[in-house]
């Protein structure tokens, strides 16, 4: 028989049967179940979960390594802080300067007019050393004086110190509930981008914990950034050359999942074409300030349209001299250019940062 009568016939058969079964369907109501579908193939192996590299953000905070006479020594106050009407302010200055060289001439006299009781911590190194164990100082701080004011306690931190209080909170959950403000000016939340942080072979331990990419701060950047009941202020400048890209190596995620409230805010946000660099971002700048107020003396983090705009037609803070902004500069630019602790690489971070603790 012939190929073609064959396909014929089958053609045929194959005919009949989808008749027959569409009668078979139609006078009984019956109804053909479709095949069941493949499941798709995938070449690609199923991932398998990544085991955590970082301590759980609800963990118990490690004891301190640092001397309790050290920590006692390193934490002085005004003398309002003691039943303190007002929320007590804990300044934290940047890498390189002391408080007393970063605020005492411009930020403390600037609170005190508002009758904001403050407090300051002093930490090894002017702060040149590991931000790690500076966190041990900061939390010892924030305990004290949340227990000598009776109230919660407000963080101002410029540059490092808008870091190390973020550290001390996410290391050390008990002090969650009794911090009501962080407030940063310029910190480096995601690092600091070359050539600010190069380091030519060596770098102070601190240094190399702000670079962009430093298990610092991956640590600290790990879990949850900001902590619910905490508002968060940060306050960046474009015109900052210290900490960059700005405003992004700054800023803090808002709306973040089980977080804090955050507003990220520019000084030129409210002045635009404002010129403001990193020092005059975290302790003298009219604008900055009136962020830093505003955030201190109103529920929630800082409010642009309620901060206005009058500083812009001012450089320095009201209540900050020339004579004064003259000379908190010179004390800062000469703390700038101590020598340091150098150190071939990023020092190892603590054990309590890992997930099997220590």
């Amino acid at each position: 028989m012939s190929a073609q009568p064959v396909v014929r016939l089958v053609s045929a058969v194959v005919v009949a049967l989808a008749l027959l079964l569409g009668v078979y369907v139609a006078t009984t109501g019956a109804t053909v179940a479709a095949a069941p579908a493949r499941p798709p193939t995938t070449t690609a192996a199923t991932a398998e979960p990544q085991p955590a590299r970082w301590a759980p953000v609800d963990r118990a905070g490690p004891a301190f390594s640092v001397p309790q006479d050290l920590l006692d020594a390193s934490l002085t106050c005004t003398p309002a802080v003691d039943g303190a009407s007002v929320d007590p302010v804990l300044l934290l200055s940047g890498t390189g300067a002391d408080p007393d060289e970063a605020f005492d001439w411009g930020v403390e006299p600037v609170l005190a007019t508002q009758d904001i009781p403050t407090c300051v911590s002093v930490a090894p190194d002017h702060n040149n050393a590991d931000i790690a164990v500076r966190g041990e100082y900061v939390a010892h701080a924030v305990r004290s004086i949340a227990e000598r004011s009776g109230r919660k306690v407000a963080v101002v931190g410029h540059s490092q110190g808008g870091v190390v209080i973020r550290w001390a909170l996410r290391f050390w959950p008990d002090l969650r509930p009794l911090v009501s403000d962080v407030v940063a000016l310029g910190p480096p939340t995601e690092g600091a981008a070359p050539p600010a942080a190069a380091c030519t072979g060596t770098c102070s331990a601190a240094r190399w914990q702000q670079r962009a990419g430093s298990e610092f701060l991956a640590a600290l950047n790990s879990g949850l950034r900001t902590f619910p009941g905490i508002d968060y202020t940060v306050v960046t400048s474009a015109t900052d050359a210290v900490v960059t890209p700005t405003p992004a190596a700054s800023a803090l995620p808002v709306g973040e999942p089980g977080g804090g409230t955050v507003v990220n805010v520019a000084v030129q946000d409210l002045c635009p074409g404002r010129p403001v660099d990193h020092v005059a971002l975290g302790t003298s700048d009219a604008v900055a300030l009136a962020l830093v107020l505003d955030a201190l003396q109103n529920p929630g983090p800082a409010d642009v349209a309620r901060a206005g705009t009058q500083g812009c037609r001012r450089i320095n803070a009201r209540g900050i001299t020339r004579a004064e902004l003259a000379d908190g500069t010179r004390r800062l630019d000469v703390a700038g250019n101590r020598p340091t602790t150098p150190l071939p690489a990023e020092p190892a971070l603590p054990c309590y940062t890992r997930p099997t603790g220590c």
